[in-house]
């Protein structure tokens, strides 16, 4: 799909597109909606847009003059998060159990969207 449509819209596009799908499944999940799979397929679809996203946005903001150093800048808070998030999962679990972890995984999810809409914003202020 997003080789289809890509090449016609800026990649914030991509990134605001990733973080609904992620917010809509996570939401699903922790509301305890009987379609399962629909949820899933939604977050799987927004994690995978947004890997697309993590490698055009930044192109597109910063252009090609130093994309390598910049990619490694945005690399590490990310990979911080993934080496610590199986201990935080855990943590969560146990305190608050999987309904909680949930709802706390939605709020973040949604603080995620507002943060890429602000970008979106930005980006359009920008352009203008």
């Amino acid at each position: 799909m997003e080789m289809l449509i890509g090449r016609y819209h800026h990649p914030i596009w991509t990134l605001v597109g990733s973080t609904v799908l992620v917010a809509v499944g996570v939401g699903a999940l922790w509301m305890e909606l009987p379609l399962v799979a629909v949820a899933l397929v939604l977050y799987g679809g927004g994690i995978g847009i947004e890997s697309i996203a993590r490698g055009t946005l930044p192109l597109a903001l910063f252009g090609e003059e130093n994309y390598a150093a910049i990619m490694g800048r945005l690399a590490m808070p990310s990979l911080v998060a993934q080496a610590a998030s199986p201990s935080l999962g855990a943590l969560l679990i146990r305190h608050f159990g999987s309904g909680g972890t949930l709802g706390v995984l939605f709020a973040v999810s949604v603080v995620d969207l507002l943060l890429a809409t602000a970008l979106l914003a930005l980006v359009q202020r920008r352009r203008a």
